[in-house]
C-alpha cells in the first residue's frame, strides 16, 4: 500500500508541467532525440539525487538552512533563465550535430542540463519531503526507501524519454518545423517565467 501511494504520487508529480518538462521539450525541439533522452537520464539521476538526501536526512538539514534553500532556489532560476535566454536568442538556429566530438559534447551539455536542472527543481526538493515525512512509515527500512527512489528514478526517465520520442518524431517534426522556432521562443519564455516566479517569491519572502 505505501509503494502504490508512492507510486500514484510520483506519476502526478511527474506529468505535471514544470522545469524538467520544459527543460525536456526544449532540448527535443531545439537539438535532437539523443540529447532530449541524455536530459532526460540527467533528470533521473537527479531523482536518485534527492531520494538519496531524503534518506540519509541531509534534505532537512537543507530546507531548514534557510540561507542555503535560497541559495539552491536562486541557483536553479538562474540557470533556468539562462536556458530560456539561449532559446529565445537562437530559436532560428536549430542545430543539427555532426561529428563524434560534437555529439558526445552535446550528449554530455543535455546530461548536465538535466540533472542541474532537476537538483535545483524545489517542486522536485519539496516532492520528497512529502513523501518521506508523510507517507513513508517510519518503521520502513533504508534498503526499501532505496528502491523507492530507484523505482522514482526510472520511471522518471522513461516517462521524459517517451516525452522526448514524441516530440522528435519525424510526422510531428515534419507537421510543425515552421513553429518549431515559434515555440522554442515560447518555451524559452516559460523557463525565463519559471526563474522569475521563483526569484519574485524570494524577494517577497
Amino acid at each position: 500500500m505505501e509503494f502504490i501511494t508512492i507510486a500514484l504520487l510520483h506519476l502526478f508529480a511527474v506529468v505535471s508541467p514544470g522545469p524538467d518538462f520544459v527543460l525536456i521539450t526544449r532540448q527535443s525541439i531545439r537539438y535532437n532525440r539523443n540529447v532530449a533522452i541524455w536530459s532526460s537520464l540527467g533528470v533521473g539521476v537527479g531523482i536518485l539525487f534527492h531520494s538519496f538526501i531524503a534518506i540519509t536526512g541531509v534534505v532537512v538539514l537543507v530546507t531548514s538552512n534557510t540561507f542555503l534553500f535560497t541559495t539552491i532556489k536562486i541557483a536553479g532560476a538562474i540557470y533556468l533563465a539562462y536556458l530560456g535566454v539561449i532559446s529565445i536568442i537562437n530559436s532560428n538556429k536549430i542545430k543539427s550535430l555532426t561529428g563524434d566530438v560534437s555529439v558526445k559534447r552535446e550528449n554530455l551539455n543535455g546530461f548536465l542540463a538535466g540533472l542541474i536542472t532537476n537538483v535545483t527543481n524545489v517542486k522536485a526538493i519539496l516532492f520528497f519531503i512529502t513523501v518521506f515525512s508523510a507517507v513513508v512509515d517510519q518503521n520502513t527500512d533504508r534498503l526499501t526507501l532505496t528502491l523507492y527512489g530507484l523505482y522514482m528514478s526510472i520511471s522518471t526517465f522513461i516517462w521524459f524519454a517517451f516525452v522526448s520520442v514524441v516530440f522528435t518524431n519525424d510526422k510531428f517534426t515534419r507537421k510543425f518545423s515552421y513553429y518549431l522556432p515559434i515555440f522554442e521562443k515560447v518555451i524559452g519564455a516559460v523557463l525565463i517565467a519559471i526563474s522569475a516566479q521563483i526569484l519574485i517569491s524570494q524577494i517577497i519572502i
